[in-house]
């Protein structure tokens, strides 16, 4: 039994055929909100499940929307066990590859699932990742061959955020101390310089004690 009849044409409309197009009308303003020319590609990429010599329907479409919009919108995706970043470009470049393929010819039709799709931005993602760590590993190295030809390499240069200690602060006696350049301590000096001058008297006597020992 319908629910609603439009009062110029009499045509009877049921409330639930309502429902599911205000779903369709939230699921495509949500595709807009995230781009508008991602949108085009992402409802291109939608009819690679159209079956052989049918047509897809429109519940089907707005359901494979919805299973992809959570996704885009958090530009993200989980494929094999771990979360990948997929920003709207990368979404781009992958479903213009599947296009593409479809062109030339080297895409199995329909398509039964998002896992080709999701493999080619975990693809992406991976090797973005891989090409961020040669470039870090590369400024790693010529901070070394830096360190090497010039200034010695400390331990902070090769693990960043490591925050050197602080060595203790010398007192004035300390600094006083090590100023002072090694040898023997005044009363050794004193001694030493006593027994000189024994010895010298010893070695050479004036005529006065000379005369005494006559």
């Amino acid at each position: 039994m319908s629910d609603l009849a439009c009062p110029t044409c009499g045509a009877e409309l049921d409330l639930m055929t309502l429902f599911a197009h205000e779903s369709d009308q939230r699921a495509l303003a949500r595709l807009a909100a995230v781009s508008i020319p991602l949108g085009a590609r992402v409802l291109q990429y939608v009819q690679l499940f159209t079956p052989p010599r049918q047509r897809l329907t429109a519940r089907k479409k707005i359901k494979l929307l919805l299973d992809l919009l959570p996704d885009l919108e958090r530009a993200a995706i989980q494929h094999k066990g771990r979360d990948w970043p997929a920003p709207l470009p990368a979404w781009a470049e992958a479903i213009d590859q599947m296009l593409d393929a479809r062109a030339a010819g080297r895409l199995e039709l329909p398509m039964k699932g998002h896992g080709y799709l999701f493999a080619i931005l975990a693809g992406m993602a991976d090797r973005h990742e891989a090409a961020a760590e040669k470039t870090r590993e590369e400024q790693r190295r010529a901070q070394r061959a830096a360190h090497t030809k010039g200034a010695p390499l400390k331990v902070t240069d090769v693990v960043p955020g490591l925050v050197p200690l602080a060595l203790p602060i010398a007192t004035a006696g300390e600094r006083v101390a090590a100023a002072a350049p090694p040898g023997p301590s005044p009363t050794v000096r004193a001694m030493r310089a006593e027994i000189e001058r024994a010895k010298a008297a010893r070695a050479n006597p004036s005529p006065q004690s000379q005369g005494a020992d006559e």
